[in-house]
């Protein structure tokens, strides 16, 4: 939304807005509301209407050409005869040149190619208020020319009056938006000394032409800084002699502002394919790394991973990875770790986000850091790097390593946020990658864990039922803010299992249904969540058993991964965790792991929950529609997810690899 700031008119906009078709209309009048607010909108179905409504305090006229009885064209003529200096701007369809052409000849100021409702209103702000302001300065020139100066020097807009080729007069807003001083701007050429060279050739046919010009442009100012701005060039007589003004809006702001929303929509579409397309650790950073690489100010992009010395190992390099080496980042000891203030080391060693500009760390070779800085610095320099900004990798409470990215341009605070975004999604995405590699790994490090909190869900089940019964948990489903478990119960009836879930404050009971010596039962916990707090710390879960008011959890971890760190970050979520065993096992490659590799999450899903609760045995013990509400899916998906899943199962069974489903 645009306040009204410096950057937009001071006094309110009556606008009229024509247009037959009132769903759109009024789409855009509430759009036009949001962008400006200082605009006075108000709306008309037709040209008898729209001239009904055109009141002395109308500032500005927007009309669709397509209308019944009369088209926006004779609106304009009606307008003029009255009104032959107010701003009016045609709505045209894309494509309709032509039309826009014959409105411009017909004494339109203005036409916008009508596209959607939010691209329509903040096109139409900015040409409303462009119009609206060089209307409101060429009123006020032509009202008073004992008040021109002091006129120009009151509008906020950069204003210089040029005539016989030289600039005679520039306001304060020109000096302070282009940051030359006054005598600057009239002893030179102002086109080169301001106008980006790319954009020069256009603002002088312009200045050429005898019919009002209106331009996006941008300009250069005394520090370097590209603006951009939209230039309306006008032509005028000043004391008796011909020349132009021009009036120079800068629209920097809303500029960055549409490109950064345009971004953010690439990012979260990027994003989006990365995690539904990439499985292996390996290609989730490699993805991420093509990614960011893709902008052409980003010199290298780079994912670290920890080694088991607590060292740095590449995952993922794009650009030029040289620098990593040059620079000491890979070879780095264990003391030059601790002392560097390379980027990726400092964000590594102490998490969270370390910026570094190359300039200012160079401009100071006298300060306490300067042997640690000196190499990082030289190859920075060497490889064009003037910005780093590195995000440790951490979810779950478990450290992944590093996001490094170097990059040409100044330190922005904007950039900084979105790569601290990436950096998230992105231990995310490698935690689950580590899962489901460890799902199939051929070793992992299997880990038996002591729980006890009687607060924490399937642990507080456990304590309801007493210490005589055993409860084993087969298969645990997250579901937003809770867990679904499917579970059998020793020890107890069915009479005790449905009493104890359903005086639990916390736990929906589900099915309970006694078969031969055990008693199934599907039940809801709210937080803390036991399964995903495993999962979330990169574990892969293989058991649990409650019983005696104490959990035996057995998880499996990838071989990479250390147990204390996994622990912890349990410790941090449960009254009580020990880890009581640890032991490397060998993981022998069989029909099971091959398709589950092969399984989407949904699949294995449906045809483990259909499993568990009997819905493959004769009678049936669950229906599919049963199964699917289990799984908080409709009857349909869930059949369609578990044939996908079979036809899996059969393909390896059969053929010796799952097929394409």
């Amino acid at each position: 939304m645009t306040e009204t700031t410096d950057e937009t008119s001071a006094d309110p906009v009556a606008v009229l807005l024509v247009d037959d078709n009132r769903d759109w209309l009024t789409l855009v009048v509430q759009r036009l509301h949001e962008e400006a607010p200082d605009f006075d909108v108000r709306a008309a179905n037709s040209v008898d209407g729209a001239l009904d409504r055109l009141t002395d305090d109308v500032e500005c006229v927007v009309s669709d050409y397509y209308m019944p009885g009369r088209t926006g064209i004779e609106l304009l003529a009606a307008v003029r005869e009255d009104r032959p200096d107010l701003p009016f701007l045609l709505f045209t369809g894309a494509g309709n040149e032509g039309l826009a052409s014959s409105a411009l000849s017909a004494g339109a100021d203005d036409y916008i190619v009508k596209t959607s409702v939010d691209d329509s209103a903040a096109a139409l702000a900015t040409r409303v208020r462009t119009a609206v302001d060089k209307h409101r300065t060429e009123r006020a020139l032509a009202e008073s020319e004992a008040r021109y100066r002091t006129l120009v020097e009151s509008v906020r807009d950069a204003i210089f009056v040029a005539r016989d080729g030289g600039v005679v007069l520039v306001n304060d807003a020109a000096t302070t938006l282009t940051g030359y001083d006054r005598a600057a701007l009239l002893a030179d050429d102002i086109v080169e000394t301001v106008v980006h060279p790319d954009d020069r050739v256009r603002v002088r046919d312009a200045l050429d032409l005898s019919a009002p010009q209106s331009l996006d442009i941008r300009i250069r100012t005394r520090d370097g800084e590209t603006r951009h701005c939209i230039l309306d060039v006008d032509h005028v007589v000043d004391d008796g002699l011909p020349g132009s003004i021009g009036v120079l809006r800068d629209i920097t702001a809303q500029v960055h502002h549409q490109r950064r929303l345009e971004r953010e929509r690439d990012t979260k579409e990027a994003i989006r394919e990365i995690l539904v397309r990439q499985s292996s650790r390996v290609e989730v950073a490699e993805a991420f790394c093509r990614y960011i690489g893709s902008d052409p100010d980003t010199t290298v992009a780079w994912v670290g991973e920890r080694t088991a010395g607590g060292g740095l190992d590449p995952l993922a390099v794009e650009g030029d990875g040289s620098y990593l080496r040059a620079a000491g980042v890979l070879d780095a000891d264990a003391a030059a770790r601790r002392d560097s203030t390379e980027p990726s080391l400092t964000a590594f060693r102490e998490g969270g986000t370390t910026v570094r500009t190359v300039g200012a760390e160079a401009s100071h070779p006298g300060s306490p850091d300067a042997d640690s800085d000196r190499r990082w610095v030289e190859a920075a320099s060497a490889a064009g790097i003037e910005t780093a900004v590195a995000v440790s990798l951490r979810y779950g409470g478990v450290d992944y390593g590093v996001l490094g990215v170097y990059r040409r341009g100044a330190d922005d605070d904007r950039e900084r946020r979105r790569f601290e975004e990436l950096a998230e999604t992105l231990g995310y995405a490698l935690s689950t990658a580590e899962g489901r590699e460890a799902l199939v790994a051929d070793e992992v490090v299997r880990v038996r864990l002591s729980v006890r909190d009687g607060g924490a869900g399937v642990l507080a089940v456990g304590d309801a039922l007493g210490r005589d019964a055993e409860l084993v948990v087969h298969t645990v489903l997250p579901r937003g803010d809770s867990e679904r478990y499917f579970v059998t119960v020793r020890g107890a009836t069915e009479a005790a299992v449905t009493d104890a879930l359903a005086s639990l404050d916390g736990v929906t009971p589900g099915g309970v249904v006694a078969e031969d010596e055990v008693v199934r039962a599907q039940f809801d916990t709210a937080a803390p969540s036991f399964g995903t707090a495993i999962a979330d710390a990169g574990g892969v879960l293989q058991r649990v058993v409650v019983a005696a008011g104490e959990a035996t959890v057995v998880v499996d971890l990838p071989r990479r991964r250390p147990a204390g760190p996994f622990v912890e970050a349990l410790a941090a979520g449960f009254d009580s965790v020990v880890m009581t065993a640890r032991n490397h096992r060998s993981v022998e490659s069989d029909i099971g792991a091959s398709v589950l590799a092969g399984l989407t999450d949904r699949q294995r899903e449906s045809l483990e929950v259909a499993y568990r609760t009997g819905y493959f045995e004769r009678p049936k013990r669950r229906s599919a529609a049963e199964v699917a509400e289990a799984i908080g899916v409709s009857r349909s998906t869930f059949t369609q997810h578990l044939r996908a899943a079979q036809r899996k199962v059969f393909a390896e069974l059969f053929d010796g690899e799952p097929g394409d489903v």
